[in-house]
């Protein structure tokens, strides 16, 4: 959800930016607001937390710049280019375990003395690969016990210093959802669901398909795990989960939010809303304080339903937070910071 509004969101600034008539100024602003971008996601991630997507984002932000002018049937194409890759990829992953069955269920069938030491390996592999795990809590330790381990640990999984600049695993899941996002304003749908005829239908139709999609998905993470996805049409239903219930919801909520809730103050939270970078990261602080070594070392400790007891605090505590400094100043520090670094050398 959040990857397909970045795309609206980066859109919206270049469109504003186009009608200031700023020629090659407008690139220039973009340019440096996504280097920024890029520089608060790696502060984030080398000293807080290695979770961050924010330099991710802005590494991807450069590919939307092309886009700006292309029509709408355009952007469609493009979205039916990167889902291509990743279907693609889902087939070559299926093709590939297949495979490997295939090869195991060969060595199976032959007498020990007739297999090689490949055929050993490979029912080996495979063997070790289907065989149900078993949670091992005898011994767990608090991660990062000193800001300095905490360090090191980010480093070692960052990695930009070493020329990863984004995730390579989810580029193109980045690129289709902010393309999507691109889509849905130009279609005019976060001014007035209406403009797409059949709206209703068709986000009734998303979502029961992305959640029963999602069922299947997680239902097979969970108590089926250790039954590698071998057939095509299995893969690719689970190719896009995440992708089709966050646009489902994106076009659920806006509709609710359009139809029955825009006569309705939601002030607290428009507040997060406007300060969402200064809560992402602030967010990140308070939970390492929580469950890191060097705050109050809690990881492990909790139970899911005991952690969602956390997530509400969490909430209320950011809510409370946004509405008292909205209260007094019209944007949040980070975002503050953000706009004066990327404007202040064109004022």
């Amino acid at each position: 959800m959040f990857t397909l509004l970045f795309g609206v969101g980066f859109y919206v600034f270049l469109e504003r930016m186009e009608r200031k008539d700023l020629g090659l100024k407008a690139m220039d602003i973009y340019a440096r607001r996504l280097l920024w971008l890029f520089l608060f996601g790696l502060a984030h991630a080398y000293l807080i937390w290695n979770g961050d997507v924010l330099y991710h984002y802005a590494a991807c932000g450069f590919f939307l710049f092309p886009l700006r002018s292309f029509k709408v049937n355009q952007l469609v194409m493009v979205v039916f280019l990167f889902a291509g890759i990743l279907l693609y990829n889902s087939y070559k992953r299926a093709s590939k375990t297949k495979e490997q069955f295939h090869q195991y269920t060969q060595a199976v069938e032959l007498a020990e003395e007739e297999r090689t030491e490949e055929d050993q390996k490979r029912i080996k592999i495979w063997e070790k690969r289907t065989q149900p795990g078993e949670a091992d809590r005898s011994n767990i330790d608090i991660p990062r016990t000193t800001l300095y381990q905490s360090w090191l640990a980010n480093a070692e999984h960052t990695k930009v210093h070493k020329g990863a600049v984004f995730y390579q695993g989810i580029l193109f899941r980045t690129l289709l959802m902010m393309v999507l996002g691109i889509i849905l304003y130009k279609l005019g749908v976060f001014h007035d669901y209406r403009s797409v005829k059949y709206y209703w239908p068709i986000t009734l139709v998303i979502l029961a398909a992305a959640l029963t999609m999602n069922y299947f998905r997680y239902y097979h993470w969970t108590f089926e795990y250790f039954e590698p996805v071998k057939s095509l049409g299995q893969s690719w239903l689970f190719t896009f989960p995440k992708e089709t219930l966050g646009l489902a919801y994106i076009l659920l909520l806006n509709g609710l939010y359009q139809k029955y809730l825009k006569r309705f103050a939601a002030n607290l939270i428009s507040y997060v809303g406007r300060m969402a970078l200064s809560n992402y990261i602030l967010q990140s602080i308070i939970c390492g304080l929580i469950f890191y070594g060097y705050g109050l070392g809690k990881y492990n400790q909790y139970s899911r339903a005991e952690l969602l007891l956390f997530v509400i605090i969490i909430w209320l505590l950011q809510l409370s937070i946004s509405w008292f400094w909205m209260r007094k100043f019209a944007q949040g520090p980070l975002e503050k910071l953000w706009r004066k670094l990327t404007y202040q050398p064109f004022q």
